[in-house]
């Protein structure tokens, strides 16, 4: 087998009709196999029409990779919460979230991409109870306060704001969508950071991934400065230009960043 090649990446929203034929055909598989292929197949289908393709219409020997293909993160969220409350109890939801990572396309931010009611498509879930300990309610809260400040500080159309108000969005979707088993226990794992566990055996973690503040005076300078104004390299080699260094931002200003969720 050899990969599909491609001008380039497919990367695009699915219509409203186009999720909820997808979360449709879900709903109606009768078994496991069965739902994956009706899955893989709706989905890669629609994107591959853009060029002219199908799945079943690709050339011999040839297959798709998923890494040249992407859909919304939250249409991503939505199909794979409608497999995983489609199949129950019936598998191991772990073993599920790992295939569904590798069948599926990649994911990219697009937050007015329509994703249509689960419910009114017969995929709704069948009940979650979602436990957050003290700490992760802390947590919570300091990651509203923060992305208020980062909206308050470089502006609430600045890609600073954007970027963590909509990754935020997407981990938290994330921890209901990839949740096995009835319960979840959510838990801090740092000042901006989650740790799920869940009842299924699945553990992972949403973790803020903060942009180092760098020297953006010129000459070559690849300096750091951290918070209390020091300067350093990242490396013994690290060029540190003899000039008054300007940090990428304040010293005072709030951190910008975004959050992703690793297994």
């Amino acid at each position: 087998m050899s990969l599909l090649p491609m001008s380039g990446p497919i990367r695009r929203a699915l219509s409203l009709d186009d999720m909820t034929a997808v979360l449709a055909q879900i709903a109606s598989a009768t078994d496991l196999s069965q739902l994956l292929n009706v899955m893989v197949a709706a989905v890669y289908d629609t994107l591959l029409a853009d060029i002219g393709l199908s799945l079943a219409g690709l050339p011999e020997g040839q297959q798709v990779d998923p890494r040249k293909l992407f859909i919304p993160t939250q249409q991503h969220t939505a199909i794979k919460t409608a497999v995983t409350n489609r199949v129950g109890a019936e598998v191991n939801q772990t073993e599920l979230a790992i295939r569904l990572i590798d069948l599926l396309p990649s994911t990219y931010d697009d937050p007015s991409a329509p994703v249509p009611d689960l419910a009114a498509t017969g995929a709704g879930p069948g009940g979650l109870q979602l436990a957050l300990t003290r700490e992760a309610v802390g947590v919570i809260t300091a990651v509203g306060h923060h992305i208020q400040a980062l909206a308050r500080h470089y502006g609430p159309d600045s890609p600073e704001h954007v970027t963590a108000a909509t990754t935020w969005l997407a981990a938290l979707a994330q921890i209901i969508s990839w949740s096995s088993g009835p319960r979840v226990r959510v838990d801090r794992d740092g000042a901006l950071s989650l740790l799920v566990h869940t009842s299924g055996g699945y553990t992972f973690a949403v973790i803020f991934h903060g942009e180092a503040r760098h020297c953006v005076a010129g000459d070559g300078c690849e300096a750091l400065i951290s918070d209390d104004g020091t300067v350093h390299g990242l490396y013994a080699h690290t060029r540190l230009a003899d000039h008054e260094h300007e940090p990428s931002f304040g010293l005072d200003a709030p951190r910008p960043g975004h959050w992703s969720t690793h297994s």
